[in-house]
Order: C-alpha cells, then sequence, then structure tokens
C-alpha cells in the first residue's frame, strides 16, 4: 500500500491541511455528541445505512457516451440527512469515504484531503437543508426523517443541500491546487471543480426516489434493501473477478502478440545492424507524444503497433545496401525507398481496427513534402506518422549503422530542430524536445538505454556462449556482417589487381571476421621449395616479414606441405627455427593453404595473444574467406607477372621503353611539383657488334646482362636505368647538377672499361661506352625531346673522338717516318684520353701497352653534358 507522506508539499499547503484536519475533527466530534440523543430506531437505521454504504460505495457506475461517473455516496449522505439530521448524514459521509478507499488509485494524501473535505461539505450542506426547511415552512426539526411535508419544500430545501455540498467542496479543493500551484488560472477552475453536475443530478434524483420508498413502505424497506445490496455486492465482485481473469488473458495474449511482433521486428531491424531496442525506444518516444498530445485510444494503438512494424518493408531491400558502409548511390537510395510502400501492403493483409498502414506508409513523408512515398505535405500527413518521422529519426540518429557512427544525444537534438518545419512537424518536434528527459527516463527504467558517446560499436562475427537475452539479434547481425563482407570482399578483390593491396584487403577482412594479433601470408617461389612471408600485419609484423619456411617446417610448414588446415597447435613450433623473443606472447594460432586452380599458392597463418584456443567458426570463417582470396591473389600474381613482362627487358632485367616512358612521365610530375630538375643519360657500347660477330650472340647477349649489372651498381637506389635499343641504355638521375652527372659518366667508363669477360680458351670481351647527357627540363619538356638531346650528345663525343683520333694517328705516323730510315708497319694507334679501348678476338688481341705492335681501336670517351647547339 502507497504511504502516506506530506514531504512533498509545500508549507501552506500543510497549514491548510492541518486546519482542515481540525474542521473535521470537530464535524466527527459535532456528530458524536449528536449520536448519544439518539433512539433505538434511529441506531438500528444507521446501522442498516452504514451496512449499505459499506457495500454500496465500493462500486462506481460510469455514465454512458459521457466521461461522467456516477456513485451512490451523495445519495446515501443525502438519505442520511433527512432520516438522521445532520450527525447521520456526517457519519454515512465518513462511512462513504472509508469504503471508498480500497479503489482510490490516486495519491492517498489528496484522498485524505478529499474524506475531509466531505465531511465538511456534509456538515455545511445538512444545515443549509435544515436551515432551509425553517425558512420555507418554518419546521423546527433537526431530522425529516417520515414526516409528511410539502413536497415542493423539500424539493428546494434538497437541491439547495446539494448546491452547497457542490460548492464547498469545488472551493476546498481549489484552494488545495492553488497554494500547491500546480496548474495555470485556466486550468485551476477546471480541476478544482471536476466533479460533473450530471453525478449530483442523478443523485438529486436518488434521493427523492429512495425517500419516497421509505415513505411508502417504512423502515422495513431498509431490511429489503440489504440484501438486495450485499447480493449485488457479492454478483459484482465475482463478475469483476471473473471480468479481471477474462481481462488479464485477454492481456497475456495481446502481450505476447505485441513480444511477438516486438521480436520479428528486432530480427528484421538486425538485418539492417540495427541494435537491439531500436523499435522499443521508438515506440516510447511515439506513444509518449502522442499521449501528450491527447491522441485517441485508436491513434495510439497504431502509434504503438506501427513503431514496432514500421521497417518490415526494409525486407524487399538487398542486404548489401542495408549493410553498405559508405553512401548510397541514388539508384541505391530509390531502392531504400520502397520499404515505406511494401511495408504498408504487408500490413493491409492484417486488417488492423486502428491506422497502424497510414503510419507506416508516410512516416518518411517530409513537412515541406519533399518526402516519400506520396511527397505528402503538412497537415495531409497522418498525425501518426508525423509523430512517428521524429521518435524514428531520433533513435535513428543515436544508435550506430554499418555507415556512420552513433551520434551524440545534443547533435541529435539539434538535428530534429533544425528539421523543424522542414522535415518534421514544428509542433511535434516542440513536444518531443520539451519531454525528452522524461522518454529518456523510461527507456533507461527499461534498460534500453543508448551506449555512451565514446563507446565502439564493434561486433564479432563469432558466437559468444552465454545467456544473453540478445544474442539472438546478435547472431542474425552477425549472419548478415557475414554475408556482406563476403559480399565486399568478392566485389573489391574482382577489381583488385594490385598484389599489395589484395594482401592489405585479405588481412582488413580476416580482421572483420576473425581476432587476430598477428597475421602473415606466405607465398610459395617458383620452384615450390620455400615460402616467403610476403606480407605482415599486427603485432611484430615488421621482424616477421620476408621471413622464409620451408615445407614441412613448423605448422605453416605443415600446411604447405599437406595443403590441409592446422588449428590450435603451439605457435611456438612456427619460430622454433628463429631467435625470437616475442614468440612465447603468442597463445593460440591457426593456419590455412592457399589454393586457386589445384595450384598450392602459399598459406595464412593467425597469431593470438588473447585468445586460448581458435574455434570451429573462426576455422570456417578464415577457409571461407581465403577460397575467395587464393583466387583473387592468383590473379593478382599473374596479372604482376605479365605487367612486370611488359615492362621488363627479358634479356637483362632491366625496365624496358615502356617503363622508361611511365618513369619519366613520374619524373617529370616530381620535378614540376618541387621546382626541381633531372638529368637523362644516353648511355651506348661501343664495339659490341663486334662481339656479336666475333663469339656470336650467346656471348653478346651474356655480356649485355653482365654490363647491366655493372651500369646498375654505379647509380644511386632511386636513379633509374632501362635498356633502350639494342646495345643503348638510358638512365633517369633526379636531382643532380652537371659536375655530379660528369663524375657519375667517369665512373661508368671505367667500370665498363675495366670490366672483362671470359669467353673460354682463353679468349676475353670487352667494349666501351659512349655517354651523352641531357636535362630536364632546359633540353626539352618531353622524353623524345630529351633523348634527342642526349643522343646528339653522345655523337658528338663520337665524332670529337673520331677528330681527335684522327690527328693523332697523323702525328704518330709523321713522328715515325722521321724516326725510320726504312718503311715500317704502321703501328696502331695510341689511346689519348678521353679514349677507350675494346678488344675482339683472342688472347692475342688482348691490349699490351708494352708491345710495338699493340693496337686498339679509338673509341669515344668524352661525356658532353650540355645542350646541343
Amino acid at each position: 500500500m502507497q504511504e502516506v507522506s506530506l514531504s512533498d508539499y509545500n508549507l501552506k499547503t500543510k497549514v491548510y491541511l492541518g486546519v482542515l484536519v481540525c474542521l473535521s475533527l470537530a464535524v466527527l466530534g459535532f456528530a458524536s455528541f449528536q449520536l448519544t440523543e439518539f433512539s433505538a430506531r434511529q441506531f438500528l437505521v444507521l446501522g442498516v445505512a452504514l451496512a449499505v454504504s459499506a457495500f454500496a460505495n465500493q462500486h462506481q457506475v460510469r455514465i454512458p457516451k459521457t466521461a461522467s461517473s456516477f456513485s451512490v455516496q451523495e445519495v446515501i449522505v443525502f438519505w442520511g440527512i433527512l432520516w438522521l439530521g445532520v450527525p447521520g448524514g456526517i457519519v454515512l459521509a465518513a462511512s462513504a469515504s472509508l469504503a471508498r478507499f480500497a479503489i482510490v488509485q490516486r495519491n492517498r494524501v489528496q484522498w485524505l484531503f478529499g474524506v475531509f473535505a466531505n465531511l465538511c461539505a456534509t456538515f455545511l450542506a445538512g444545515n443549509v437543508f435544515y436551515l432551509a426547511m425553517r425558512q420555507f415552512a418554518g419546521y423546527q426539526i433537526n431530522f425529516l426523517a417520515d414526516e409528511a411535508m410539502p413536497w415542493q419544500w423539500v424539493v428546494a430545501a434538497v437541491g439547495l443541500m446539494a448546491v452547497a455540498h457542490y460548492f464547498l467542496t469545488g472551493v476546498l479543493n481549489f484552494v488545495f491546487f492553488y497554494l500547491e500551484d500546480q496548474y495555470s488560472p485556466d486550468e485551476l477552475w477546471r480541476v478544482a471543480f471536476s466533479r460533473p453536475g450530471l453525478g449530483y443530478i442523478l443523485s438529486f434524483a436518488g434521493i427523492f426516489l429512495i425517500h419516497g420508498s421509505f415513505l411508502e413502505f417504512g423502515l422495513p424497506f431498509g431490511l429489503v434493501v440489504l440484501p438486495i445490496v450485499v447480493v449485488g455486492h457479492l454478483a459484482h465482485r465475482f463478475h469483476i473477478k471473473r471480468l479481471e481473469q477474462k481481462t488479464r488473458e485477454i492481456g497475456e495474449a495481446s502481450r505476447i502478440h505485441l513480444a511477438t511482433v516486438e521480436v520479428l521486428a528486432t530480427a528484421i531491424d538486425a538485418r539492417d545492424q540495427v541494435g537491439v531496442g531500436h523499435v522499443r525506444r521508438t515506440q516510447i518516444y511515439a506513444v509518449g507524444v502522442g499521449k501528450i498530445l491527447g491522441l485517441s485510444d485508436n491513434e495510439i494503438h497504431a502509434l504503438n503497433t506501427g513503431a514496432l512494424l514500421h521497417d518490415i518493408g526494409k525486407l524487399a531491400v538487398p542486404d548489401h545496401i542495408l549493410n553498405k558502409p559508405g553512401r548510397l548511390t541514388p539508384a541505391e537510395m530509390e531502392k531504400t525507398k520502397i520499404h515505406a510502400s511494401v511495408g504498408a501492403s504487408i500490413l493491409e493483409k492484417v486488417n488492423f481496427s486502428y491506422p497502424v498502414v497510414p503510419t507506416v506508409k508516410y512516416h518518411h513523408e517530409c513537412w515541406d513534402g519533399s518526402g516519400y512515398p506520396e511527397g505528402l505535405k503538412g497537415q495531409e500527413i497522418p498525425l501518426t506518422a508525423r509523430i512517428l518521422a521524429v521518435a524514428d529519426a531520433y533513435d535513428t540518429l543515436r544508435g550506430a549503422r554499418p555507415y556512420r557512427a552513433a551520434i551524440s544525444r545534443e547533435n541529435a537534438r539539434k538535428f530534429l530542430i533544425n528539421g523543424a518545419g522542414t522535415q518534421f512537424d514544428p509542433k511535434i518536434v516542440d513536444v518531443f524536445m520539451r519531454n525528452l528527459k522524461k522518454f529518456e527516463s523510461a527507456v533507461e527504467s527499461e534498460n534500453l538505454a543508448y551506449a555512451k558517446d565514446d563507446d565502439t560499436d564493434v561486433i564479432s562475427l563469432i558466437h559468444n556462449s552465454g545467456d544473453d537475452s540478445r544474442s539472438y539479434v546478435e547472431q542474425i547481425k552477425r549472419a548478415n556482417r557475414e554475408v556482406f563482407t563476403l559480399y565486399e570482399l568478392a566485389r573489391i578483390f574482382s577489381s583488385s589487381l594490385n598484389l599489395e593491396e589484395t594482401f592489405s584487403l585479405f588481412t582488413e577482412k580476416i580482421g572483420e571476421l576473425v581476432p587476430f594479433d598477428t597475421c602473415i601470408i606466405y607465398l610459395l617461389d617458383e620452384t615450390g621449395s620455400e615460402a616467403k612471408a610476403v606480407y605482415a600485419e599486427g603485432n611484430n609484423a615488421n621482424a616477421l616479414l620476408h621471413r622464409t619456411v620451408r615445407p614441412g617446417e613448423g605448422a605453416t610448414g605443415y600446411v604447405l606441405k599437406k595443403r590441409q588446415p592446422v588449428c590450435n597447435v603451439n605457435p611456438g613450433l612456427d619460430f622454433s627455427f628463429c631467435q625470437l623473443e616475442f614468440v612465447q606472447e603468442y597463445s593460440a594460432m591457426a593456419s590455412l593453404p592457399l589454393i586457386a586452380d589445384e595450384k598450392l599458392l602459399g598459406a595464412v597463418s593467425l597469431y593470438s595473444c588473447h585468445l586460448e584456443n581458435y574455434e570451429d567458426e573462426h576455422l570456417r570463417l578464415l577457409e571461407t574467406v581465403s577460397r575467395i582470396a587464393s583466387d583473387a591473389i592468383s590473379k593478382s600474381i599473374y596479372h604482376a607477372e605479365t605487367e612486370t613482362r611488359a615492362l621488363t627487358d627479358p634479356m637483362t632485367g632491366l625496365p624496358n621503353a615502356r617503363s622508361l616512358q611511365l618513369q619519366f612521365d613520374k619524373e617529370i610530375a616530381r620535378a614540376d611539383r618541387n621546382g626541381t630538375r633531372f638529368q637523362v643519360l644516353m648511355l651506348d657500347l661501343d664495339g659490341f657488334k663486334a662481339v656479336n660477330d666475333t663469339f656470336g650472340h650467346k656471348a653478346g647477349d651474356k655480356l649485355l646482362r653482365e654490363l647491366s649489372k655493372v651500369m646498375r651498381g654505379q647509380l644511386r637506389d632511386y636513379d633509374f636505368l632501362a635498356r633502350y635499343a639494342g646495345d643503348e641504355f638510358v638512365a633517369i638521375i633526379p636531382e643532380t647538377d652537371e659536375v655530379s652527372i660528369e663524375e657519375l659518366s667517369t665512373r661508368i667508363e671505367k667500370s665498363v672499361k675495366d670490366f672483362v669477360l671470359p669467353i673460354g680458351d682463353g679468349r676475353f670481351a670487352r667494349v666501351g661506352i659512349s655517354i651523352g647527357a641531357a636535362s630536364y627540363p632546359s633540353n626539352g619538356g618531353s622524353l623524345d625531346q630529351i633523348i634527342i638531346a642526349a643522343d646528339k650528345a653522345m655523337y658528338n663525343v663520337k665524332a670529337l673522338r673520331k677528330r681527335l683520333q684522327a690527328q693523332e694517328s697523323e702525328r704518330l705516323e709523321e713522328q715515325k717516318q722521321k724516326l725510320a730510315p726504312k718503311p715500317v708497319e704502321t703501328p696502331k694507334p695510341i689511346p689519348v684520353r678521353p679514349t677507350e679501348p675494346v678488344a675482339v678476338g683472342s688472347e692475342d688481341l688482348i691490349p699490351d701497352q708494352n708491345s710495338e705492335n699493340f693496337v686498339v681501336e679509338l673509341d669515344e670517351s668524352h661525356i658532353i653534358s650540355s645542350a646541343i647547339n
């Protein structure tokens, strides 16, 4: 039972109640004193009346087609005043109030106030009646009883008595509510005089019916009335119990029905990655606003059911759209809009007796007419749909979705306020904002409060066993997340050709499905004898990257050898062949082979520091992802090999002319962006044709490969060297001046000059090299322009060297003619700088600078690094 407490009332109210209690006690004292003068007959009448009052006042009859109700309290009290005087009426009023205690639902303090007010009003009303009788009829009596009186005086006096009772009760109520300051002035009068006048009119008529019956049949009529009242009371109680039982049964059936609807609606929302509680919170908001606005019962029922079923039409929207993490395309957005119409079509089959269908169908209409499905505007939109729109929008914003994180409470409020008058009904937004705290308290009382703003919504796709009542929602969300993840994986893999991007995406998607602390992808080499860690993600990734595993070594090696997955073996087995301190951190591992078209590509291994074991579900998901990824990796490997062949010279392994063009474009973009310059070298091997002619093309090819390595060794890591054509090479040297280019050219010239290729049988091959340089942007803006400039510089070197060679030959010839008395064999020209020897043939052709028979081909070695005139 609710306790009586005055702590919630102010001091004025407490004083007022104290005064009223004192007056009531005085009235009861007056009545008790007057009862001492009652005769036995009067006590018998009072006893029967008290018994009838005790039973009859436990019931209240609602007047049909009105909001009023009728109680026999006033009838019995007024009858008691007529037959037993003012004291009898006061006693019956106290009895009636006590009888009504069991059915009182409101505050007990207010009930006590009603008792005291009724006693005071009864005292005043009784005295008004007998005062009127003295004034109208001149009768000096204290109770009317069965005295014969003119009816017109009795009717007038009873009317005044009823008016006095009604008026004083209203005034006492007015003062009470006024002191509490609970209502506005306009509401104060309505609440204070809330007792309906129709009830008093019926009480007025009932008084004369009962009074006339007693006058006609005498007091024994009361002995007939008493058993009728008792039997009626018992029959009513029996009926009420039966009715309560049926009501409970109907209520339970309704509860089960609504609970079933809520569970199914929650399951539907789980497909959209919406957490448990969305439909229930939306229901609390919508029904709360509806009650504040005074909607009818049917409209409240429509909000109650519509809030649960407003997203049922999403069954017609594909999962990959509902779960898409990014912005929807216009076509996808149009597809989602059908859920309102589809939901209404589904619900039309139910034939609800209240307006659920329009509530669901139009809850995405906007106040300014820009919504869907029919573009309704303003008051054209059903009120229940407008309420549901606000409730749904707020709760949707507060929860996390695949395409965004949860919105804070303040930002969600700002969104509704900014949308008032455009997207939402401004009146409903105002009501919602003013009562939001109350709604949120109701949400919290059902343990449906939102996660904190700094919480993250991370969903594991592995079931965590337990008795969590929300687990079915999480299971549905995991199932749909898995489907969408695999769909996204297949879609992205189908468009990914870059091997590094494929590895990164593979590990990212694994992380969404299966927990790990370290993930390593191994690929077998061409011989299948060794697998290399080509990609690592997570803890210790840098230390584990590039490590190699042979088939049969450790857990991953076993997977490579047997082509079978392993799970929950000791992770240390994979690291027993290397000295790594951190291997003790790992407590569980799983490894699967990567197979595409029956070809073993490698393996993927997961290591965890937190899991004791990987579950079967983990392995199932990993196998599913690995099958999809294996095809993508195979395709990426093939594409990488194809791309490499397309951009690589097959003989030397250097980039080819096509790759040169791509690199040149990159260097131009970098130079333009940074305001820098770069140099291009044209390198031409001298005497290479003689090597091919003398030793054959195989020897010439081998010489090209070796000289490519020699020249590459003189360049920096970020310099670029390509085979341009035949025995010509092109180097791109970024951020280098002319002095550095000359030094670099000298080093290349010397390294090529010093290189000797053994042919066999004591034979060797050597070539020289000529180098020309050009600068970007000084010598041109395109590759062709720069190559022409560098090529021309190189041939100028060749021309200059030929002139120097001719001049030196003439000088030597003249000198020998002067010294020799007779004609001698013409010696070979002596090399002068810059010259570069080319020796082709057997060992006898190897230059010997101490022999008079040493003959070489003068070759170009000057470097021209300036622009060509």
